[in-house]
């Protein structure tokens, strides 16, 4: 069984900014399966389409899983990101 790890930010809190490199760090994508959380805001699921080719793009051999919610609480898709995916990425805002 795969363990379940869910982050939460609180954008209101301070922030420490890292300024550093990705460069050479390609490859850790490839073959990697990406979820992308629309939360069905105004653009969510243009910003994630962009993002998603974006990242086919750059990384050859990334899978793209999008998924969306239609309510704020609708969190039924989110086991099923987890146990498919390699990472997940959310966008929610207006």
């Amino acid at each position: 069984m795969r363990e379940e790890l869910i982050e939460i930010i609180d954008p209101t809190a301070e922030r420490e900014v890292q300024i550093g490199t990705i460069a050479g760090r390609g490859g850790e994508l490839q073959g990697k399966r990406v979820g992308l959380l629309d939360n069905s805001k105004p653009n969510a699921d243009q910003f994630l389409n962009y993002l998603g080719q974006s990242l086919r793009d750059r990384y050859p051999g990334v899978e793209v899983l999008p998924k969306r919610k239609m309510t704020r609480t609708e969190a039924d898709c989110l086991p099923e990101l987890v146990e498919k995916c390699d990472l997940v990425i959310n966008a929610f805002a207006d």
